[in-house]
């Protein structure tokens, strides 16, 4: 009896392990080795890494995202456009590839992603889009011949606007590319720069991102002016206490042949408050179609002027602070009212050099919501405030007093 249960149980036993050989050689028929590749690769969708059963037909620059499919194992390049992916940050199995989409513009456009592996090649329509070009000011709106300036905007070396590759032409002259950041252009103006010129800017990577239509921009916009700069400017109360035209001992060169600017020279008081520009009259041409769209849309426009402060003469108290005032109003909310330039610590200066600085008109709002320098019977005051009570060495001009349209030129892929 005992060798009969003895048997039994072997058999069982048996049976068992039979069963579970049958199982294993059924897992085997079904079983894809991650690691290998079986034959060309084959594209089926692709994915953002965070929602992977979400499909997408583009991502962006640096965007991790999968690739899904059957034989990509094994990958030798991919390539979004013609912008290969280091093969280092290339994570790839049979059935997905988690990689980053390159940040680099390409020179091809082709909406296409080419995975390549030891077994073949496939491509995928994939489209990648590109951040926006651009513009949003220069660092001096009234240079002249053979000045430097910054073009300064965003992305601006990402679409190659370098010495190499750049085309900035003034008035169609070009003009010398000293150096290109992504924020930063810095050009040389060439001759024949005058009022109310205009610049174009492309590269082949512009072109081949953003289209054909050139992007242009306004040069040494006169817009309108609030202070008249000619030779009244020496002469009338508003503006003669500081006034010059270029031709005094040390005064820089004036922004324009002909024009004058207000000058601050030797030292300050302390506590004192050095106004350049006392209650200016000023009543806006209401039936001017400029003054009626600035009505219309105050949040595109701005109250712009020149600054020249010396580097010999830097503001450096953190209390001194630049105002300009309407009707003895003053721009508002606080923080925007009053601009002071040496606020962090830093000591201030323009590098000898004329720049622009600008306010907006939006914040020159009366109780009522109203915008008084739209209307008649207007006064302007710009004034330079020493707030310690030691007096400070200075040298510091301002020019052109005016309102211009915001400078904001954004591009957008194709």
């Amino acid at each position: 009896m005992k060798t009969i249960i003895k048997y039994i149980s072997i058999i069982f036993l048996m049976t068992i392990y039979l069963m579970a050989c049958d199982d294993i050689v059924t897992y085997d028929d079904n079983f894809v080795d991650e690691t290998k590749s079986y034959g060309p690769p084959v594209i089926t969708r692709i994915s953002p890494v965070e929602t992977p059963e979400r499909d997408t037909t583009q991502g962006g620059f640096n965007q991790m995202v999968i690739i899904h499919g059957e034989n990509l194992s094994k990958v030798i390049s991919i390539k979004f456009n013609d912008q290969s992916v280091d093969t280092e940050e290339i994570y790839a199995t049979y059935s997905r590839i988690v990689v980053a989409i390159p940040g680099n513009v390409p020179d091809e456009i082709t909406n296409k992603v080419v995975v390549t592996t030891e077994k073949g090649e496939t491509e995928f329509p994939f489209k990648v889009t590109f951040p926006d070009f651009i513009v949003n000011g220069f660092s001096c709106e009234f240079g002249n011949d053979g000045d430097e300036i910054s073009i300064l905007g965003e992305n601006l070396l990402l679409y190659d606007l370098t010495a190499e590759n750049g085309d900035i032409k003034v008035n169609g002259t070009p003009a010398t590319i000293v150096s290109t950041t992504e924020r930063e252009v810095k050009i040389i103006l060439p001759t024949g720069t005058i009022d109310n010129s205009k610049i174009t800017l492309s590269s082949p990577r512009i072109l081949a991102v953003l289209g054909e239509e050139p992007i242009e921009l306004a040069y040494r916009d006169l817009g309108f002016r609030i202070v008249d700069i000619g030779p009244n400017f020496m002469t009338n109360p508003w503006t003669r206490g500081f006034a010059t035209d270029g031709t005094q001992e040390g005064d820089p060169k004036p922004i324009s042949p002909g024009t004058c600017f207000s000058r601050i020279k030797g030292t300050v008081g302390g506590y004192s408050t050095n106004v350049t520009v006392s209650n200016y009259p000023f009543d806006a041409p209401t039936s001017d179609p400029f003054f009626a769209d600035m009505k219309a849309n105050p949040q595109d426009y701005e109250i712009k002027y020149e600054l020249l402060v010396k580097s010999d003469f830097p503001i450096i108290a953190p209390q001194d602070r630049i105002t300009l005032q309407i009707n003895s109003l003053r721009a508002m909310p606080v923080l925007e009212r009053e601009w002071h330039p040496a606020r962090s610590g830093v000591a201030y200066h323009t590098d000898d050099k004329w720049i622009t600085q600008t306010f907006n008109v939006d914040l020159f709002k009366n109780a009522t919501g109203g915008y008084p320098v739209m209307e008649s019977g207007n006064t302007f005051t710009y004034a330079y405030i020493h707030a310690v009570g030691t007096v400070a060495p200075t040298d510091f001009s301002m020019a052109n007093l005016r309102f211009n349209k915001k400078i904001n030129v954004v591009r957008k892929q194709i």
